[in-house]
């Protein structure tokens, strides 16, 4: 008899994956969860397995349902029609960030062929993998401000100033967003200095996560960071702020068994011709303060 024959071996292998995979039931019910799960979620299996789909873990795309559900109809037709399918999504993580993700998902047929549950496997979009690539890569020069986990101030602006020369030389189109997180001291105010971290750190990881490969997010104060968009112009902006503000929007914090929804505001502006990064910083952060004028959790592109 060989040792693969032997059922555990499989399941070995399955458990210690990479990438992200949970099996279901007809039910719903979450069966298994591996390591990859674990790593890109931040839930543990004893977390996880024994609930069901609708329990609203990871609450995928931007309307709060679970990816574990019928969500963006990702498993019904797996289920009932035994159709197999791959998509794009958001995950939220445990602590509270989003993570985009490709998913796969295909039925599980027992020896009579009927469908007795579904598997669905998912691993990081390549946005997430470089953040957490560059992070890793520059974490030992002290380049990382401490509470957010993003650029410093002081390699923000360096880079904004690279940005506006090579704008100046080849004029290379770039566009800035000023993003600042709403309610900081209404939040200290009702659950402490301890929550900030928490909350600074979704909402830069969810905007490093939600960039190009080619953008940029820094710090420029607690709170608040510069997204800088390699070419884009003011009209692509908006529509990059707006796809980011949905994401940051349906970020939490867990909080002594509180869920802490966050908000940001938005300034955006375009690189015109004579900018300095002064300039270009003004108008942004000008565009910034009408948006928290205007209540927070929107957005005002300069150009507009």
């Amino acid at each position: 008899m060989s040792e693969f024959d032997d059922p555990e071996v499989y399941r070995a292998a399955l458990e210690n994956l990479q990438t992200g995979l949970y099996l279901v039931d007809q039910e719903q019910k979450i069966l298994f969860w591996n390591d990859g799960a674990e790593r890109v979620t931040g839930y543990l299996r004893q977390e996880v397995v024994g609930r069901f789909c609708r329990d609203n873990l990871l609450a995928p795309d931007l309307d709060r349902r679970s990816i574990l559900q019928d969500g963006s109809n990702s498993l019904a037709p797996v289920l009932s029609d035994g159709k197999s399918i791959t998509a794009e999504t958001c995950l939220r993580h445990k602590a509270g960030h989003r993570v985009p993700v490709r998913i796969r998902a295909v039925p599980i047929r027992n020896k009579e062929g009927a469908i007795i549950g579904a598997a669905e496997s998912f691993e990081e979009s390549q946005s997430a993998s470089d953040f957490d690539h560059a992070q890793a890569k520059l974490a030992g020069h002290n380049w990382f401000d401490v509470m957010s986990g993003v650029f410093t101030r002081r390699l923000t602006l360096l880079f904004l100033r690279e940005n506006v020369e090579a704008f100046e030389e080849h004029l290379k189109p770039f566009s800035v967003l000023c993003v600042q997180v709403d309610r900081m001291d209404t939040l200290k105010a009702k659950y402490g200095l301890g929550v900030i971290a928490g909350a600074l750190g979704a909402v830069a990881r969810t905007l490093g996560n939600g960039l190009h490969p080619a953008d940029f997010v820094g710090c420029l104060s607690e709170g608040k960071y510069l997204a800088i968009l390699a070419e884009c112009d003011g009209a692509q902006a908006r529509k990059a702020a707006e796809r980011l503000r949905r994401l940051v929007s349906s970020s939490k914090v867990q909080w002594w068994g509180d869920e802490v929804s966050l908000t940001a505001s938005w300034g955006g502006t375009g690189a015109k011709p004579g900018d300095t990064r002064e300039t270009i910083l003004e108008r942004a952060e000008k565009a910034l303060a009408r948006s928290i004028a205007a209540g927070g959790d929107c957005i005002t592109v300069e150009s507009e």
